[in-house]
């Protein structure tokens, strides 16, 4: 018997999961909600609505850890997969990597109170949703290889709302120094400005990690 023919004979008896891309499509789901509750987060100054969102949020990182857990779970018990392993693993870290993020940013704020945040954060909220709604559309493409010029698009697209980020991060920051003077305001403001940056750069790391994905099958 032939090697090839031993494989594919192993292949066909082995576990196989095609339903990746759904846990994929689930997953950016989950962030882009997540998103979208953040966006809310930084406009608002009533405390119970800040509070009510904060539970939203709270749920919506909670069904992105079990999702990703439902991929790493997979992984132990399929054979054939998409893509290789480590791939879906890097893709699953840096997608639950996102809404980890995202959720850093409220849980700091609540320390400090409503009203926490900044007219530029709430521009950094609306820049974080338009990042990850770019993320979700990469991965929805990813199923295809034929989508590849439009995805490695989408991951170029990523990379300029990053560096839109960076410009209205510099600017908040260059307005915070120059307006307020108490130390703690600074270093409370500082800091969640940081998270925001952090939020949008792990949706670059997810770019990256499709751009990688696709690279190596065109």
């Amino acid at each position: 018997m032939s090697w090839g023919l031993l494989s594919r004979l192993i292949a066909s008896a082995s576990p196989r999961s095609d339903n990746y891309f759904s846990l994929f499509n689930e997953l950016t789901a989950c962030t882009v909600r997540g998103a979208k509750i953040l966006a809310k987060m930084s406009s608002v100054q009533d405390a119970v609505a800040f509070d009510q969102l904060f539970v939203e949020m709270t749920k919506a990182e909670g069904e992105a850890d079990e999702i990703t857990k439902t991929i790493f779970l997979s992984l132990h018990k399929t054979f054939i997969t998409p893509f290789d392993r480590w791939e879906i693993k890097d893709l699953a870290m840096a997608l639950d990597d996102m809404i980890d993020c995202m959720e850093d940013i409220p849980q700091r704020a609540k320390l400090y109170g409503p009203g926490s945040f900044t007219p530029e954060m709430a521009v950094l909220g609306q820049i974080t949703l338009r990042a990850t709604e770019k993320v979700q559309e990469a991965v929805a493409l990813l199923s295809d290889m034929r989508n590849a010029q439009r995805i490695i698009i989408i991951c170029q697209e990523i990379g300029a709302i990053e560096s839109e980020a960076d410009h209205v991060m510099r600017a908040g920051m260059t307005r915070l120094f120059g307006e307020v003077t108490d130390a703690r305001a600074l270093i409370r403001a500082k800091e969640i400005y940081e998270l925001f940056e952090e939020a949008v750069d792990r949706c670059e790391d997810v770019s990256d990690v499709i751009h990688g994905v696709v690279l190596e099958r065109i």
